[in-house]
């Protein structure tokens, strides 16, 4: 008799502690919504490991995707004494920002990197970038290129971007 008192008193106790944590109660901790996804020389991709920062007080912002150490796609945007805001973005446009954009792939003990920088000598790299929406703490947008590899002058190979959206939180400096 005594086991079955302990047992339903178990249960009462169980069922008390279970349902004191209802799906409407408020959420703590970060939501993780960040995403980037691209087409890669035609192939979808979409990366697992998003993040962004803001250097030098708003200056520069990176977005860093990462695939488990196989692949990723950094892209930066850079001024030297203004905020980057929402807006278009190319590498040789007229602004005053500046745009780096990094693919990394590592294949067989091989890191192949391609990246598409304002002034450079070549004319095969391009980079366009929209920033849909900006805040202090998110921002999300669009992106397209063309990144290369070269040794000199010479274009050893290219990586073409398409279809590229992104959103991230943007943790503080």
């Amino acid at each position: 008799m005594n086991r079955k008192i302990l047992f339903g008193a178990g249960m009462v106790l169980l069922t008390t502690l279970f349902s004191g944590c209802a799906k409407d109660d408020d959420v703590s901790g970060e939501i993780k919504d960040n995403y980037l996804k691209v087409k890669i020389d035609g192939v979808e991709k979409s990366f697992p490991t998003v993040e962004a920062h803001w250097v030098e007080g708003g200056n520069y912002l990176t977005i860093n995707a990462m695939d488990n150490g196989k692949e990723s796609v950094t892209i930066t945007v850079m001024n030297e004494s203004t905020r980057v805001p929402a807006g278009q973005y190319s590498l040789d446009d007229a602004s005053a920002y500046s745009i780096v954009s990094i693919h990394n792939r590592t294949s067989s003990s091989t890191q192949v990197n391609s990246a598409a920088t304002r002034g450079t000598q070549s004319k095969d790299d391009s980079f366009n970038l929209k920033i849909d929406k900006i805040d202090n703490g998110s921002f999300q947008g669009t992106f397209s290129g063309t990144l290369i590899r070269v040794e000199g002058l010479n274009t050893l190979g290219k990586v073409t971007l398409t279809d590229g959206e992104f959103k991230s939180s943007i943790a503080p400096n």
